[in-house]
């Protein structure tokens, strides 16, 4: 006959079959496991000093390793002249801080519509994009000369949204230079 095994140290009513490989408690099934597995869970976390759990308001991120970058290439030893104020390309460090702002995330919570409204604008190519995107915002040739009334599937609350977006990207590509030029929406 085999020697007869420890008792549960969880529900301590059964004889044990398994042990914890991290604290070598002995336990019976399933179900104890799964309740010894919470007490590992709870102690492996940093706690507050009043010993509740963490709180989490926000979701929590993907890791910025994980996100498809865009290809950004080398800039060139020897700049052209000509090019110096041309648009630049924004650098990783900008992508960085656009997908880690707190004004961007707000922006977006805010307006439930933007996301499908830049779906619908990235759908475009060419310039019927660069077109949607200046009706968007409210700075199309049209709008700005007073003689449009926004014929467009953009109401107000759209260009406000989308402006209250770009000002926030803006802000993050920046990152706190102030003395540098800004969006100019015409108002």
């Amino acid at each position: 006959m085999p020697p007869k095994r420890a008792q549960c140290q969880i529900c301590e009513s059964k004889e044990s079959k398994y042990t914890c490989s991290n604290c070598l408690i002995v336990y019976c099934s399933v179900p104890c496991f799964k309740q010894h597995k919470g007490i590992h869970d709870y102690n492996s976390q940093d706690l507050p000093s009043n010993n509740e759990p963490p709180e989490h308001d926000d979701p929590p991120l993907r890791p910025l390793t994980s996100l498809k970058w865009p290809y950004i290439p080398d800039e060139s030893a020897y700049p052209d002249p000509l090019k110096r104020d041309d648009p630049k390309q924004l650098q990783l460090h900008q992508y960085e801080s656009i997908a880690t702002s707190q004004a961007v995330r707000k922006a977006l919570a805010a307006h439930p519509k933007l996301p499908e409204l830049l779906r619908s604008i990235d759908r475009l190519r060419g310039e019927d994009r660069e077109e949607a995107l200046q009706r968007a915002l409210g700075v199309s040739p049209a709008d700005l000369d007073g003689s449009s009334r926004r014929t467009g599937t953009y109401t107000e609350e759209d260009v406000v949204a989308l402006r209250e977006l770009a000002e926030s990207v803006e802000a993050a590509v920046r990152g706190g230079k102030e003395d540098v030029l800004g969006l100019n929406w015409g108002d």
